[in-house]
């Protein structure tokens, strides 16, 4: 319930009352259909240069998000799951030190996850890439990057999760390599997830 009026909060002070009240309502009482990804590191090139032009992607440090937070002009808050979640794993794609897309790692111990993970699994969670800079094919890119990372460092498995009904996040999801594998029905209610995570098979 904390996570969720913080998020709000942040939420609050850049919409208005009447796009804000419905958007939290949604908040307290949830009953959505969320699809599962996975992608098996084997399958990862680790040595794969991606042609992303004058655009960055690479493993990015908690100051950078604090410097820009004390920016005038606020962030997501999706840029401030180390706040909530106490996370510190992100990658960022980034242009002339302006960040345009981060992704946020999520493993075994860590709370609000969506997919039961083993010690050899992560999950990337609350990946946005700023309005002004979508259709780039940004997305799919960083999510390879990751993959890469975390094949470095012995992860198995690498999960992500989507909204049924997010067409751009689904098509970049398995542009970057990623095979649907199951499906949840997320519910919660007062902001509090009361359904099971997803327990993925074992292969």
């Amino acid at each position: 319930m904390i996570r969720l009026i913080s998020i709000t909060k942040k939420q609050f002070r850049e919409l208005a009352f009447k796009d804000f009240l419905p958007l939290f309502l949604k908040s307290l009482f949830r009953s959505d259909k969320i699809l599962i990804y996975a992608l098996d590191t084997s399958q990862v090139e680790i040595d794969q240069k991606e042609d992303a032009g004058l655009i960055e992607i690479r493993k990015a440090d908690i100051s950078e998000l604090e410097d820009l937070e004390s920016r005038a002009e606020p962030a997501p808050w999706e840029f401030q799951c180390h706040h909530y979640d106490g996370v510190k794993d992100f990658f960022i794609a980034s242009k002339a030190e302006e960040i345009q897309h981060i992704s946020w790692i999520y493993y075994t111990n860590d709370p609000n996850r969506f997919i039961k993970l083993g010690h050899n699994d992560a999950e990337i969670k609350y990946c946005i890439t700023l309005p002004r800079f979508r259709g780039q094919g940004i997305y799919p890119r960083v999510l390879r990057t990751i993959a890469g990372y975390l094949k470095e460092k012995k992860f198995r498995r690498v999960f992500i999760s989507t909204h049924e009904n997010n067409r751009f996040s689904i098509r970049g999801i398995e542009k970057a390599g990623f095979k649907h594998v199951g499906q949840i029905r997320l519910r919660k209610v007062l902001g509090i997830q009361i359904s099971k995570r997803y327990v993925p098979q074992e292969v």
